[in-house]
Formats: C-alpha cells, structure tokens, sequence
C-alpha cells in the first residue's frame, strides 16, 4: 500500500480542446520518448479518407490562429471516431469529414485537424512531459463537447451531453464533496469562473476561496505551509467567455494560438515549484478536458455511461485520448503511464490521499472497472527527491497576437452563446458580487449594451 500521506498538495489544471497527438505525437515522431504512443513515420499510416482523397498528420509549422473552431459537439466526435460495426471498433478516420462538414469545403492538401505540434512549438508542454511524467491512455469521459466533460470532471456524472445555454445541474460537486469531508481548497481563476454554469456552485464561486490568478506565486511563496490547499485548482481565461480590456484568452481553446496557452502553464508550473518545501510535497495534474476535434490515432475503449437527465442520453465509449501530465517530486523522469484514465480518475485520487480511499461516488467507483488508480501507476512515493528543474533559457513561445472580444455582435458558437448568458444571469441576479469577484464583467455589458444599441432591429 502506499503511503499517499506524504502527498499534502494536489493541483489541477485543466485546458480546452486538443487531442493527445496533436499536443504530444511530437514526443515518439522526434524520438524524444519513444516509450509514448503518439505518432510515428510514415505519417501516411493515419491517414483519413475524405471523398477519395486520402489526408495525413502534418506537422504544424507556425502557432497562428486558426479560421474557425473545428466541430466537437457528440454528433461531430461520433463521426470522427468512425465506428465500424462489422469490425466492433472506432476507425479514427472521420475527423476529416467532420471539418469539410462544419466548414461547408473540401480541404486541399493538409486538413487542419490533421495537424500536430512539433516540440519547438509547445517547449513548456514537452519540457514537462520530458522531465515528469506523460500519462497515453487517459481519455475523455464521455464523446462529446466541453460543458458534458467538464461537468464529469468535477462532479462525476453529468446531466447534459451537448453545450447548454442556461444552468446545469448537478450533484456531488467537487466543491460539495471537500466541504463535507473538511478538506481545504482554493481556485486561482483568470478571468470569469466557469463554475458560474452551476448554479448550486455560485456560494463558493462567491466566496474567498475564489482568488485572481495573479494571487497563486505570491501565496505559494509566502503562505505559511500550514494555510496552503490541499487542492488548487487554476482556471485559465476561456476563449468563450466575455472579454474586455487587456484580459487575453489562454485555454488553448481553438483557434487560439497554443502560445498563450504555454505561457500559462510556464508561469503556473514556475509558481507551483518556487516554494521548495511545498514543491516536495506537490502532486500537480494537468490535462485537457476534451480533444476539440483534432485528430488521435488511438480509438476510446467501448464504456457505457447514460447521462443523470430524464430520459437520459446512453454513450457506448470513452470520448478521444487528450493530453495529461503527473508533474510531481514523486514521479520518474520521462515516465509513460499506459493504463486507462479519465477524468473521474483525478476524483478517485483525491479520495484516496485525502479521505482514506472512501468512494467519491457511486458513479466514480464504478468507473474505476478495475483500472489502477493515478497513485499506484504514476506516484512513486519512495523516490529520492529531486528538486523541479527550471525551465531552460528561452524565446520560443512568443504568444502571437491578440483576441479581441467584437462585443457588437453576439457570439456565434454555443459555448460563447452559454458563456454570454450565465454572464449576464450572474449581473442581474447578484450586481455587487459580481462587481467584487468579477469586475470586468460590468465594463463588458456597458460595452456589450453600447455597441449592440446601434445595431439595426
């Protein structure tokens, strides 16, 4: 048994919308880590077949941002995956035509979600994937868009199984689950909170425990280690949310550039480390919460799930393999962890360093269908510690550009139709908390009000 006890810190991140190859294919395809299953030559291997023409992996050449987001709401990922029932198994050969589809045109050439980053084009991702350790089969928990996984994430079930305007409801929240077992936490948010989606959540998002972003180094230096969570969890600025000023999204969410999204998590990293005795104790879990419809070549194991609406919605399988990192003082240098995950298995490891292993839920234990848990594959308790190597000097992920919010028109795409409107719940039903917790958020709805007053009827 090991001794989790030692663990007193546990720190999640989690950023939007990228699959595991198209983040960390580079790390087998430039023989960094050939111990990964992500890409290898000839790309042509993973081609997918669109109207007779066949369209292969390409590396991306420069972090530019994209046209328009690619397609992954739970009809698009079920034809990307391309299950094919006479061979009982997901193809991965239909995110092609899932692009072509939402775009109304054919690619000529490379297919955008086709393309992977090369290391030079995600140095703090690789970095980190080289020094601690990269975990290849850890899957969405269910097929589908950002909202269904996220909610899966911190509550362990999920009530929606597409994008939702307006409230989503929920039970047994993560937030719920540290209150009654006395466990303390903390969010290091930058810029709007997505827990606003739920309204049970909004007493916490309300309360001191939501932090600026701006706040995490200075308490992971000078906060006694006494008064340090036991849980961080950070949020980055999502791409969907409102906008104003200065504010620059950083979840990778596309078609953002990868860069802002890598300084993110260099500065999140370079705080989490700079306490040393903190660091010694630290588990920090960083992964994406869906694959935003670019391509993976490893089909999701066939797994029921049926979602807590009346009548619920039935998935038959895992959604596609997103990137993950253990990046802890406990985990071996260039270490791969092959065994299934998803991201209910970061609510059973929070069980089991800080409530005695007891089940976070009837939903989460039965999701554990025998897997390992992310302590006894990736925690090795016993090593000799090591302090966190720095980054390396460099230059190379300078964020290109700027997202500016067009506040005069509405937002086109659901998730920033859902993130409009909880916005604008969230201003009418509690004015001055928002004012307090979120105060960009009244400049946004003057500009937002101002702009849209001089658009024709």
């Amino acid at each position: 048994m090991i001794d989790v006890t030692k663990v007193k810190t546990v720190v999640l991140i989690t950023f939007e919308n990228r699959s595991f190859d198209h983040m960390l294919g580079h790390l087998s395809y430039e023989k960094i880590n050939e111990q990964v299953d992500g890409l290898h030559s000839p790309l042509s291997a993973y081609e997918n077949i669109f109207n007779g023409d066949a369209y292969n992996p390409y590396i991306i050449q420069d972090d530019n941002q994209l046209s328009f987001d690619i397609p992954h709401e739970f009809d698009a990922v079920a034809t990307q995956l391309a299950y094919k029932t006479d061979q009982n198994r997901f193809t991965m050969n239909g995110f092609v035509e899932a692009y072509a589809t939402a775009s109304n045109s054919t690619p000529v050439g490379e297919a955008v979600p086709m393309g992977f980053f090369p290391s030079r084009l995600v140095p703090v991702t690789s970095f980190l994937a080289r020094n601690y350790c990269v975990c290849d089969r850890w899957f969405t928990p269910i097929p589908t868009s950002t909202q269904p996984n996220r909610t899966m994430a911190f509550c362990g079930d999920s009530e929606i199984h597409l994008t939702k305007t307006g409230f989503i409801d929920t039970k047994d929240s993560l937030f719920d689950w540290m209150k009654k077992n006395n466990i303390n936490w903390r969010v290091y948010h930058d810029s709007l909170s997505f827990f606003l989606f739920y309204r049970e959540m909004w007493p916490f998002v309300f309360s001191d425990r939501f932090k600026p972003y701006e706040d995490l180094r200075p308490d992971m230096v000078n906060e006694p280690k006494s008064d340090t969570p036991q849980l961080i969890i950070v949020e980055p600025s999502y791409a969907d949310a409102p906008h104003i000023g200065s504010d620059q999204p950083n979840d990778n969410h596309a078609p953002l550039a990868i860069g802002w999204g890598e300084k993110l998590l260099s500065q999140t990293y370079e705080a989490v480390i700079s306490n040393n005795e903190k660091w010694k104790e630290t588990v920090m879990i960083v992964y994406y919460d869906e694959h935003g419809g670019f391509y993976d070549h490893i089909p999701p194991p066939l797994v029921a799930y049926k979602t807590t609406s009346t009548p619920p919605y039935s998935f038959t399988s895992l959604g596609p393999r997103v990137p993950a990192l253990i990046i802890s003082p406990f985990v071996e240098k260039g270490s791969v962890c092959h065994e299934l995950m998803d991201h209910t298995s970061v609510l059973q490891f929070l069980t089991e360093v800080f409530n005695s292993g007891k089940p976070y839920s009837d939903t989460v234990e039965a999701r554990k269908n025998g897997n390992p848990s992310i302590k006894s594959v990736c925690i090795t308790l016993t090593k000799e510690y090591t302090e966190a190597p720095p980054f390396p000097p460099q230059d190379s992920f300078k964020p290109l550009g700027t997202i500016a919010t067009n506040t005069k028109t509405p937002p086109q795409g659901a998730m920033g139709q859902a993130f409009e409107a909880i916005a604008l719940q969230a201003i009418q039903e509690d004015p001055q908390k928002v004012m307090d917790k979120f105060p960009d958020l009244h400049q946004w709805k003057m500009a937002k009000d101002s702009a849209r007053n001089d658009l024709p009827a």
